[in-house]
């Protein structure tokens, strides 16, 4: 795909992964809009302050952007959770599944047709890793309406990343008491490196990215002996979140 002269709206732009995609962008000629809860300190480029956890700010934003021509959508904006069922509360239910979930499924309907769009899943989407059945549950919603508007004829790039270094994001779904363990810390990318592959991806045409690859054969793995998976979990009471 060529990028140049695309308008492009990305979410979650204020930091991160989707300050990191919109420096790039802006270097292949792209025509940037940029959304955040946050204020977004980007020079000449249009910035949106939206908390997308709210349905109110949610439905003024659609309102504003179907009134502007965009080319490509970037759903980047995230919400981390690292909590056990019994320890989730419903404003955390619904802060989550609004912003990972609802909020990308609604811009994509109202802003459609789109030459493409850009969904930031996650690991936790494809694997069940404990104490995150919520952010696991959104991003696995995330995968699935991906993958199937892309049937409908809707191109698609669906991008599925393990822990990124050097974000805000990271923390939040580390452990509340220990953090992140070091094996953890040790598998993480370096959110320039997802960022430059995410672009390399969009250029290509590619329909899904997965960043490390080798998440690949870890999803494969754990879906073959989940069974032996479950069976530990259950019987390992040692760590209480």
């Amino acid at each position: 795909m060529d990028l140049r002269d695309k308008h492009v709206l990305i979410t979650g732009a204020a930091r991160g992964l989707g300050r990191e995609l919109a420096t790039l962008l802006e270097k292949e000629g792209v025509s940037l809009i940029l959304v955040d809860r946050d204020a977004v300190s980007f020079p000449n480029v249009k910035t949106h302050l939206c908390d997308l956890a709210d349905l109110d700010q949610r439905k003024k934003l659609i309102e504003e952007m179907q009134l502007q021509k965009i080319d490509v959508l970037i759903n980047c904006a995230g919400i981390g959770s690292h909590s056990q069922l019994s320890r989730l509360t419903v404003d955390e239910i619904e802060r989550v599944i609004q912003v990972n979930a609802l909020a990308p499924l609604e811009l994509i309907a109202a802003l459609s047709p789109l030459e493409l769009v850009v969904n930031i899943g996650s690991v936790a989407g494809e694997m069940n890793l404990p104490s995150m059945s919520l952010y696991g549950a959104s991003k696995s919603s995330v995968h699935a309406f991906t993958r199937s508007i892309q049937l409908e004829g809707v191109r698609t790039l669906l991008v599925i990343l393990g822990p990124l270094r050097g974000t805000d994001f990271a923390q939040s779904i580390a452990h509340p008491r220990t953090g992140q363990p070091n094996w953890y810390r040790q598998l993480d990318l370096p959110v320039e490196k997802a960022a430059r592959l995410i672009v390399q991806a969009m250029r290509r045409g590619q329909d899904q990215l997965v960043a490390p690859w080798w998440y690949r054969i870890v999803f494969v793995l754990t879906r073959m002996f989940s069974p032996l998976i479950g069976m530990f979990a259950s019987t390992n009471k040692k760590v209480n979140f």
